[in-house]
């Protein structure tokens, strides 16, 4: 089918290449993508990347992250209860420590810390997903991929927008932008923001807990309120040289969080998703900022880019049912915001800008300092009323880089790709271990002196491609990467003889991949082979009671093809596919547990298990019908079904969420700058898990997805 296919896209290109035909809905959008650190077209690009523009993200209704899972091939996103704590797997490749696997970049910023995650969507221009291994150019912790978003910006024309949108589960989203140029030319402002806020789908129910308190029966769990604003200023200081600064703030609260919590098992989840015990129900609060300074300067032959960057997160929570009760605490108060995360980042490279020229390049210099506060190893354990065992970390990590990437054109059809990065990274913590600290009767008491511990890593990080041209508008590539991920160290102190610190993860991925476009723009192919050695995964050992050590417990690979197209075979209806097979293992190893009971080590076989997080199939396809039944009034049909293949969520392949569809539709119209659109997400109640226990050694926790969403949306634009 595949060879057919291409057979036909060569044919096709070649009858129909001096066609030309601009009518609206009649052609595919351009795709352009960064992958490289420059604008590219996709189809010139040796990396498998899917592109979603404006206009498909507001068609789609794209409004979290989470909406990416089989939308693009072999991705898959499990959320933890709350938007800013997820697990984004690409190719299997995933987070089982601190660091992400797979980076996330808003705006050329870094996210560097997983607590960056959970950016809302709103006023997005493009979002790119990379994926395989893209350390070369975008360094640390882009193991799996890289996804990069770009919000849009102000120009010389003055735009707007307010959209009004209502639902179940008491949601309310409110968002509104405007975009103008101040001095013509010169310079320009532009500002949105959001108000969001929905009730959680979990009742709670104090059956099978310890409590008494019947008030809790009936409380919504996952309740969340979320504001947020972008704003920007460009300056073009002349025809050569402009600087944009940009200043984001997001703010998360919930007083029925579902942070830390979820079902005893899977089966309790899939067969009441929507009920849930807890003896207590907590509150959380996240705050989050990010301003960033972006200057340009266009020389004849090159463009030099500095990017400099500055963050700031800030979160505290309390009564989290985990089970057990734990709370934020760093000082002096339960439930206390802990000191803010700081993250300062800078990078200038340098590219070539003459598309024309046999020789293609990009280089530039990175380095980062950050002080972290990890919430999970910065809280108090209630032991009893008003008696907590307190852990406490302070990360001071810092990092620098080289990078650069030269194409050559070989001869006319062949291009050959070289890069490489070297990193260098300082780690240091302090921390203490269980028992060490204690808060009782508002009193604070050191047992025993906090412990530090430094650390430092270097990795080297190549990429080598092949990129032959068939046609004008199609190409072929074959390309190999290397991954890395940071090391780090244990965020408590451990017991004698076991390691404090843990090495970086590397990955070796190999890829041949195929790109076309033809009939006249109205079929856009992209499809790609891999198949990546994962080696010295980081993965979080029990060691002794409430004792975690980050240990590196051994290799994996994954192996697959991908396949992309999109299609408009009539004016105005456009057909989108996805699909991708992944075979993904764990190497032979053995895990080995503490049995804190028993005090014995128990050990069990994982070579030859299914990589955990790692569908082996996705599949996405939506049909769109647009057409204007007016100069002024257009309608909208969108229906898009998505199948995730069954997989575990374990390393032990004990716990196995099967095979599910979602079925999602939007349907409306535009009248002028008007539109009306009803929208539904899991159109048919599907009951799957949005999280699994990775590790269930000691047992098994699971969150179910939301159930069917239904809602309306309202928009105005100028």
């Amino acid at each position: 089918m595949i060879l057919s296919l291409l057979i036909l896209g060569q044919y096709t290109y070649a009858q129909n290449k001096i066609e030309k035909d601009s009518t609206k809905n009649n052609q595919l959008e351009e795709v352009i993508v960064t992958a490289n650190k420059i604008e590219q077209k996709n189809i010139d690009v040796p990396v498998a990347v899917t592109s979603i523009s404006t206009k498909a993200i507001q068609n789609a209704r794209l409004v979290d992250i989470s909406d990416l899972s089989a939308r693009v091939p072999n991705y898959l996103y499990q959320g933890l209860g709350v938007s800013f704590q997820n697990i984004q797997s690409i190719r299997g490749i995933q987070v089982f420590s601190d660091n992400p696997a797979v980076s996330t970049y808003v705006d050329d910023v870094n996210s560097l810390d997983i607590m960056a995650a959970g950016f809302t969507l709103t006023d997005i221009e493009r979002i790119e997903v990379l994926r395989g291994p893209q350390s070369t150019l975008f360094g640390r912790n882009a193991m799996g991929g890289v996804v990069n978003i770009f919000t849009k910006k102000p120009t010389n024309k003055t735009t707007g927008y307010v959209e009004l949108e209502s639902g179940n589960y008491a949601l309310q989203r409110y968002t509104a932008g405007i975009k103008m140029p101040l001095i013509k030319d010169k310079l320009f402002f532009g500002l949105n923001g959001l108000f969001q806020k929905k009730d959680g789908f979990m009742k709670n129910s104090i059956a099978g807990t310890t409590s008494t308190d019947t008030s809790l029966n009936g409380r919504t769990v996952g309740d969340e309120e979320t504001t947020y604003g972008n704003a920007f200023l460009k300056w073009m200081v002349n025809d050569k040289l402009s600087f944009t600064a940009n200043v984001k703030h997001q703010r998360d609260y919930s007083n029925g969080s579902a942070y830390m919590v979820s079902q005893f098992n899977e089966t309790i989840a899939l067969e009441t998703p929507t009920v849930i015990n807890l003896t207590r129900i907590g509150s959380y609060e996240r705050e989050m900022t990010n301003y960033s300074l972006t200057g340009k300067y266009q020389a004849k032959n090159f463009e030099l880019t500095s990017i400099t960057a500055f963050q700031q997160i800030s979160f505290s929570y309390r009564d989290m049912d985990f089970p057990g009760y734990y709370h934020s605490f760093y000082r002096s108060a339960i439930g206390e915001k802990s000191p803010a995360q700081n993250v300062w980042s800078q990078e200038i490279r340098i590219n070539s800008i003459n598309k024309d020229d046999k020789l293609q390049y990009v280089a530039g210099l990175y380095g980062f300092t950050q002080v972290g506060y990890d919430p999970t190893s910065n809280l108090a354990y209630e032991a009893a009323p008003d008696n907590y065992v307190i852990y406490r970390n302070k990360r001071n990590n810092n990092g620098y880089s080289a990078f650069g990437e030269v194409s050559y054109r070989i001869l006319n059809k062949l291009k050959a790709v070289a890069g490489a990065r070297f990193d260098v990274e300082n780690r240091e913590s302090t921390f203490n271990g269980f028992g060490d600290a204690v808060f009782v009767d508002g009193v604070f008491t050191q047992i025993n002196p906090d412990q530090t511990k430094s650390v430092s890593y270097n990795a080297f990080s190549p990429k080598a491609s092949l990129i032959y041209s068939l046609t004008q508008n199609s190409n072929t590539y074959a390309t190999y990467t290397r991954g890395f991920r940071a090391g780090g160290i244990s965020s408590q102190a451990l017991p004698a003889g076991v390691r404090q610190d843990y090495d970086p993860e590397y990955s070796d991925n190999f890829e041949v991949g195929y790109k076309t476009s033809f009939w006249n723009n109205r079929v856009n192919l992209n499809a790609a082979a891999f198949m990546i050695n994962w080696k010295d995964l980081q993965f979080s050992n029990i060691v002794a009671p409430a004792v975690y050590s980050m240990e590196n417990v051994g290799d994996a690979y994954s192996k697959g093809i991908e396949l992309e197209a999109n299609v408009i075979p009539v004016k105005g209806l456009q057909l989108d596919f996805a699909y991708a097979v992944n075979d993904a293992e764990y190497k032979d190893f053995d895990l080995t547990r503490m049995d804190f009971v028993t005090g014995s080590d128990i050990i069990t076989p994982i070579g030859g298990n299914k990589l955990s997080n790692a569908p082996k199939t996705t599949f996405f396809t939506a049909a769109q019908y647009s057409i204007e039944t007016t100069e002024k009034v257009n309608l909208l049909f969108r229906v898009e079904f998505r199948n995730v293949g069954g997989y575990y969520t374990d390393i032990q392949n004990d716990l196995y969420q099967p095979t599910y569809q979602v079925v999602n539709t939007r349907f409306g119209l535009s009248y002028e700058n008007y539109g009306l659109f009803l929208w539904t997400k899991n159109l048919t109640n599907e009951h799957y898990l949005a999280y699994g226990s990775g590790d269930t050694s000691f047992g098994r926790s699971a969150i179910a997805a939301i159930p069917s969403q239904i809602g309306v949306t309202l928009s105005f634009k100028f």
